[in-house]
Formats: C-alpha cells, structure tokens, sequence
C-alpha cells in the first residue's frame, strides 16, 4: 500500500491547508530567491505532497493558473485550482513543456534503483526549469549512526485512533549508497505495511556535480530554514539550483 495515500486517507484534506502554506514557504523563503504572487512565474511540483495546496493559498493562482502538479494524488483537491498534470515527466519534456521553477522536495532526488536514475532525473530537471529547481535532502555523510537504520517514530492523531508511523532502513550488502525502505503504520491494533521503495543516498557535493554536468549556473545549500515532511519528526535541507 502507498504510504502517503494511506495516511492522507486518515485525516480530511482540508486540515492540510495550514500546513501547506508553511511548507510551500518554507522552499520559497530559501537561499534568497524573490517569489510573490503578483509575479507571472510559474511553477511544477512534482510528487505526493502539500506544496501545491499552499502556493495555491498564498495566492499563486490569483491571476490565472501558475502552479501544476504532476505525480501527485489522484484525488481533486476542493477548491484548489492547481493543474494537475497526467502521464510522466518525461512526457513533458517531449512536448516541451517549461516552467520558471520546478520543486521537487520529500528527498525527490533519493527514489532510484541506481545513480544513472538520480543523474536522469537532474537532467529532467535541467530541461523543465527556466530559472531554477528546489529539491530536498537530508545529510547523509554526518547522519547520526543512531539514524541510519531508524527514523524517529511519528504519531498521527486520527478522529479514528492514533496511527503510530515506523521508517526502517535495510541497507544494501554491495552497494554502500542504497537501500530498501520499509515503513510500518500500526493504526489501532491494526498493522499497515507500506510499499517498499528502493532509495539511494545523494551527498551535496555529489548533487553540485551531477548539477554542473547538466549546466547548473548555481548551486546553494538552505543553512536556515530548513524542510519538514508530513508524518515525519525528520527535517531535511532545502536546495536550490540554477539554471
């Protein structure tokens, strides 16, 4: 079962809409980058999350519809007017699609079965982008032993009970940078096993260079403020890469 459409089944949508907008602003805040709804820029997120939903509440859809989502929830959103996208990412690109910014957070980067996918994926993003693309990461090379097998446990408070969310790491025995997620939602006493996904580590400098092979004119890693998931006590990086 997915993960994050199992615990978004749990709780209505629309307690979402604070949170969203403190994650969207989270991302625009960072690494000194102008955002503001009065702009014409335009914007792609990609993947399941909120960002979408708080763009469209700080007013990025006021004057017309500037915020897409592709990869996301199936579901329409009440009184969201963000564009949601069918088909795949690079289907986009083969229409050539573009947009001003692309976000791309929740470790985007980190879902691939080896490093060619997270180089593609880059790259896709180097096509998309007119100016920039957020993504977010966590500090793989000074994590905390204590944190390489384990996420902390979150706890959703649900109108159906609490559901208790355990993230585990199995790492690969030939591939230092790899591993299999596995992720546990005990809601009552009921067991929910996630979908397993395949991961891989992605370093800073490992993503400057992957960058500046697909023209990056700009690289920065968010010292301030930093990115939290749903259903997850983590907080990861927010970068930024120009285009």
């Amino acid at each position: 079962m997915n993960t994050l459409e199992y615990l978004t089944s749990l709780v209505p949508f629309a307690s979402f809409k604070t949170l969203s907008e403190i994650k969207a602003k989270s991302i625009l805040n960072a690494c000194n980058v102008n955002h503001s709804p009065a702009d014409t820029d335009t914007y792609l997120i990609i993947g399941k999350n909120i960002v979408p939903y708080g763009l469209h509440g700080m007013g990025f859809n006021d004057n017309g519809i500037r915020v897409s989502r592709i990869g996301s929830w199936d579901k329409e959103i009440p009184d969201c007017t963000c564009e949601t996208i069918d088909g795949e990412i690079a289907d986009l690109i083969a229409q050539g699609k573009r947009y001003d910014y692309v976000i791309a957070p929740d470790e985007w980067l980190t879902f691939a079965e080896d490093e060619q996918e997270q180089i593609q994926k880059i790259n896709w993003a180097s096509k998309l982008a007119r100016k920039g693309f957020y993504t977010t990461l966590k500090d793989y090379k000074n994590m905390h032993a204590s944190q390489r097998f384990f996420e902390d446990p979150f706890q959703l408070k649900t109108d159906t009970g609490d559901c208790i969310i355990i993230r585990k790491r199995d790492w690969s025995q030939t591939d230092r940078q790899a591993w299999i997620a596995r992720t546990y939602m005990i809601h009552n006493d009921n067991l929910v096993i996630g979908d397993l996904e395949h991961r891989r580590t992605m370093y800073f400098k490992q993503l400057a260079k992957f960058s500046s092979d697909a023209n990056a004119t700009g690289f920065q890693v968010e010292k301030k403020i930093m990115y939290k998931p749903m259903f997850s006590k983590s907080f990861e990086y927010i970068i930024y890469i120009s285009f």
